[in-house]
């Protein structure tokens, strides 16, 4: 089973396939399929498109905690053999980017990279109703999750009068499938996949007061040659893939002084293909979220803090986040 990772907005989600045994009848059963983490879901905010000057080194550290319960299927509905099921979520994440001071510009901006190393902490609560008393599902703990390496052009504002009205980011690159990740566990820190993600970053100055953000960003994700379950899994699976998937940070904030921005962020996720077992689709298997909440940006120049708080609705096949909190430190030198 795949947890999100949040903070990347870390949440576990949960198919129910795997609800389809009785332990007493020990039976094989078909793997879940899911997301992968490290989806970017309201990690950013506030000013999304500034990404550093050339020359600039940034140093992020993202630390999050979420709150899931009750598993909606397809239909947005809860699933109802699932009994109290309950998921805690923390993160660490650290990243560094570099934007290269060079005259040369590739696509007409400054090139740079990114690394992002993630570190996660699951504790998993699920009690299977009626007609799977006493089916419980195993959480991997605590440990590193998949890092993720890229390349990005920084494009410089565009101006109008000499004012900035438009600032832009574009990036590639892959997770890396070396996170914690156990064959017989259910809920798992790492994906065992690798996964392609780009993205771009747009900051609109409105005003000098008003701004807009917006990170439209897609995933392709490979296949899982080893799927986990912690109940006996069939035989005859020899690979899963996680379907394509697009999702939309947002960020509208009104900036009090030079050094306090307030607004209101959030993310919208939606799966494009469905899951896969032995390259057949799993049908209904899209998964959904709308996330939103307050957020808060103190600005001390080469120290940046963040804060955002959110909720999710519009939830289909995964977890649905009651609660998910964000605090980011970003350093520039």
């Amino acid at each position: 089973m795949k947890n999100k990772l949040s903070t990347f907005a870390l949440s576990a989600t949960l198919a129910v396939s795997t609800l389809s045994l009785s332990v007493d009848q020990a039976e094989a059963v078909q793997p879940a399929v899911n997301l992968p983490s490290g989806l970017n879901l309201g990690a950013t905010s506030f000013y999304d498109g500034f990404g550093g000057r050339p020359g600039d080194s940034t140093w992020q550290i993202y630390a999050g905690f979420s709150q899931a319960e009750g598993i909606k299927d397809q239909n947005g509905n809860n699933i109802p053999i699932v009994n109290d099921a309950k998921i805690d979520v923390y993160t660490l994440i650290s990243q560094y980017n570099h934007v290269f001071d060079t005259e040369r510009k590739v696509l007409g901006g400054h090139l740079g990279m990114d690394f992002i190393v993630p570190m996660a902490s699951l504790d998993a609560r699920f009690k299977a109703g009626p007609p799977y008393p006493g089916l419980q599902l195993k959480d991997d703990g605590f440990g590193l999750g998949d890092p993720t390496a890229s390349l990005f052009i920084q494009y410089e504002p565009m101006t109008i009068d000499g004012n900035p009205f438009f600032v832009s980011r574009l990036s590639a690159g892959f997770a890396v499938p070396v996170g914690k990740y156990d064959k017989d566990k259910d809920f798992n820190i790492g994906n065992n996949a690798w996964s392609f993600q780009t993205y771009l970053a747009m900051t609109f100055l409105l005003s000098p007061e008003w701004s807009i953000s917006l990170r439209p960003q897609y995933y392709y994700n490979f296949k899982n040659t080893d799927p986990a379950g912690s109940l006996p899994l069939d035989a005859g699976v020899r690979h899963t893939q996680a379907g394509q998937s697009a999702s939309m940070n947002y960020n509208v904030g009104y900036r009090l002084n030079d050094a306090v921005t307030i607004g209101i962020s959030g993310y919208y996720l939606k799966q494009l293909t469905d899951d896969k077992i032995n390259g057949s689709k799993i049908k209904n298997s899209k998964e959904q979220a709308l996330g939103f909440g307050p957020g808060v940006l103190v600005d001390l120049d080469r120290n940046k803090f963040f804060l955002t708080a959110y909720r999710e609705t519009k939830v289909e096949n995964r977890f649905e986040i009651n609660d998910s909190i964000i605090f980011r430190w970003l350093h520039t030198f």
